[in-house]
């Protein structure tokens, strides 16, 4: 890692922050950035929504990548032609990479050309997300996840799902009880036991309450469930992981989500994670609003 004031060096990439001046990477160099006072890039010590480490930037043959260090954060990488500060165009796509679960490798982006804005959705709303920019012209990015963890990940299905959605707490609210217990004997939850499970398992006690007496909030919960389940079991269908014929029930889900490494013991591990359960609140209340 170089700090320098000749930012036009041929070949180098750029990485600004919110403080300090400019750094540049040359292929084998890297940094870390995060809040806390032991990383190479500052991003201030005030901005909670970032974790101490909150990820690494590195230089390779492949080009930059980003990772997440963070267990509980999210990180976005919004590619494109940027210079630092600029704001991001609302029609664009960022990668997020999710926080990093345990006996899980960490989420990484490989950046290949352009720029990129890195950091929390707030920091790049506020303008205040680190900048990344690469030798050459226009943008490119992908999510990877690195070799070598030993442990099989959701992409071997060619699924992948994202742990903030409902869609995600509906399917390991479906599959609890078997990565609890893997002599899968235990009966898994119905379509009405499903929804309260969720509020409860995101401290939404009143709500979970009220949806098992509520029969206008019971069904409205219960619809939402369904909704996710079928929206499961089409994707399934269609990368032929189930087959299109017959009555496919909870339990083809369950098992083939398990079989293929979709979900896995590991994500039990959320129920504990304070973050990941603020936004699994947020999204079921919402829902139900």
């Amino acid at each position: 890692m170089v700090d320098t004031d000749d930012l036009d060096d041929d070949g180098a990439v750029v990485v600004s922050g919110p403080l300090g001046p400019p750094r540049l990477l040359r292929p084998g160099d890297r940094l870390t950035f995060g809040r806390g006072p032991d990383v190479d890039l500052p991003l201030g010590p005030d901005d909670r929504w970032m974790s101490k480490r909150a990820g690494e930037i590195s230089v390779d043959g492949d080009g930059v990548r980003v990772v997440n260090l963070s267990r509980k954060h999210a990180l976005v990488i919004q590619s494109g032609e940027y210079e630092p500060g600029d704001t991001v165009p609302p029609l664009r796509e960022p990668v997020t990479l999710r926080p990093r679960l345990p006996e899980d490798p960490a989420e990484a982006c490989v950046l290949t050309a352009g720029s990129a804005l890195v950091g929390s959705a707030l920091m790049l709303r506020e303008l205040r997300a680190v900048h990344v920019r690469l030798p050459g012209p226009g943008p490119a990015a992908g999510p990877v996840l690195p070799g070598g963890s030993g442990s099989r990940s959701s992409t071997v299905a060619g699924i992948t799902m994202n742990p903030e959605t409902r869609e995600f707490m509906v399917a390991l609210q479906l599959c609890a009880p078997w990565l609890r217990n893997t002599a899968r004997v235990d009966r898994l939850p119905t379509e009405p036991e499903i929804g309260p499970l969720a509020l409860e398992s995101v401290g939404e006690t009143y709500l979970a309450r009220r949806a098992r007496n509520d029969p206008e909030l019971r069904d409205r919960l219960q619809k939402k469930v369904r909704d996710h389940l079928k929206a499961l079991r089409k994707k399934l269908v269609a990368r032929a992981l189930l087959p299109k014929e017959g009555t496919l029930g909870n339990t083809a889900i369950a098992s083939t989500i398990l079989l293929y490494d979709i979900l896995g013991h590991r994500h039990l591990a959320l129920f504990e994670n304070a973050y990941w359960k603020q936004v699994q609140a947020n999204q079921w209340a919402q829902c139900l609003e």
